[in-house]
């Protein structure tokens, strides 16, 4: 029953030429008193139609039917088939000018397919074109706001404590402040100079054998401030077995500050944000999970692409320039992994999970070995933020 559909399709062209033959036929058979002794404009009238509405093939059976109707019923000795010179030559010529007319057709109808591609194709690239130009131009007011943002709290604390208004803990909350809008713009400025990297294809990583989870707890230690500010707490889980890769230790440390960042931006204050890192067989998983507002289903899809960020969701109050997802997927990708992201929807949280091949054993040979123990909690200090940190053997 599932396939009676397509084989009606494939059928109806054939019985249209087959018809379209009998009705020459018949058509003939009543005028032929005043269209002899031209028995063949009415079948080639019949070949046409088979062409122009079944294609080629359809086409090809009319012309055989036709043939051997003109043949049978109109040329002497009529009801039969004879075999001589006048009836092959007549034949010949009726079958070239039937081939001619269904080529003729075919190549329409495929003029007319490529012509309709192309047209599809040029509204495709065309509407592609000015989402490209809108968001650039979005873009650019996102990059004058952002960059902006952090020099204006700068340059308001800095007034402050050089009016002498500020002591003690004020003055030290103030230099906080000053320091992780600082750091703000600095790693704004990163991310566009990546942005023209990646553009230009001149992004470039130098592997090396490197243990991951020192570069994890560098890079907790880099939002520290920007999660006390949220009073959002991050939770570490690593084995205590070295995890060793063949990767850039500043590239792949700016692969957790993003995805750190990123967490951050989206959890509500209070929140909850958990990283781990675990071997699975033979690649490095480091995965974040967030308690934030999540990814709607329909942008998940564009959650890596560059500029693109849920302003929906966000509204009109959104931070950042829309480019740190992709440019942590371009430097997983030159380290030869893979990047995916995962939400249950709105208010449900996100979970972006980062594979990277481990290091040959030669490499791993290379590098120090840790000792292997027992499970084990500790807490740690870092810029005043508590990060408990999971240590496990493996």
């Amino acid at each position: 029953m599932k396939n009676r559909p397509q084989f009606v399709r494939k059928t109806v062209p054939y019985l249209v030429a087959v018809f379209s033959v009998a009705a020459a036929l018949l058509l003939t058979g009543l005028l032929w008193p005043w269209i002899e002794p031209h028995p063949t404009s009415l079948f080639l009238a019949a070949i046409t139609v088979s062409a122009w509405y079944g294609g080629f093939q359809p086409s090809l059976l009319a012309t055989a039917l036709a043939t051997i109707a003109v043949d049978y019923f109109f040329i002497f000795p009529v009801h039969s088939l004879e075999v001589s010179i006048d009836n092959t030559v007549r034949a010949g010529v009726f079958v070239l000018v039937a081939l001619l007319i269904s080529w003729i057709d075919h190549a329409r109808k495929k003029a007319i397919e490529e012509r309709d591609q192309m047209i599809v194709r040029e509204q495709q690239a065309r509407k592609a074109a000015e989402t490209v130009n809108q968001t650039k131009d979005e873009f650019l007011a996102m990059v004058s706001h952002e960059l902006r943002t952090p020099l204006n709290v700068i340059s308001g604390w800095v007034s402050m404590l050089r009016s002498g208004k500020l002591n003690g803990e004020a003055a030290a909350d103030a230099l906080e402040r000053v320091e992780r809008n600082a750091r703000l713009q600095q790693h704004l400025i990163e991310d566009l100079i990546d942005v023209s990297r990646i553009a230009s294809g001149t992004m470039r990583v130098e592997p090396r054998p490197m243990e991951v989870s020192p570069v994890i707890e560098e890079g907790l230690r880099t939002v520290a401030l920007a999660a006390k500010a949220k009073d959002i707490a991050i939770y570490a889980e690593y084995p205590d077995e070295a995890i060793i890769i063949s990767g850039d230790p500043d590239r792949f440390q700016q692969v957790v500050w993003n995805l750190l960042s990123n967490a951050i931006k989206f959890t509500p204050p209070r929140g909850r944000i958990s990283l781990s890192l675990e071997r699975l067989g033979g690649d490095a998983i480091l995965s974040v999970r967030d308690s934030g507002r999540g990814i709607r289903p329909d942008f998940l899809p564009y959650v890596f692409e560059r500029f693109r960020q849920d302003v929906i969701e966000l509204g009109q109050n959104h931070e950042g320039l829309g480019v740190g997802l992709s440019i942590v997927r371009h430097i997983v990708e030159l380290h030869g992994g893979s990047i995916e992201a995962e939400s249950a929807g709105k208010d449900q949280g996100a979970t972006f999970r980062v594979c990277i091949p481990l290091a040959t054993k030669e490499l791993r040979n290379m590098f120090p070995a840790t000792s292997s123990g027992s499970r084990k909690l500790k807490k740690v200090k870092a810029n005043n933020l508590a990060v408990s940190a999971n240590v496990s053997a493996n």
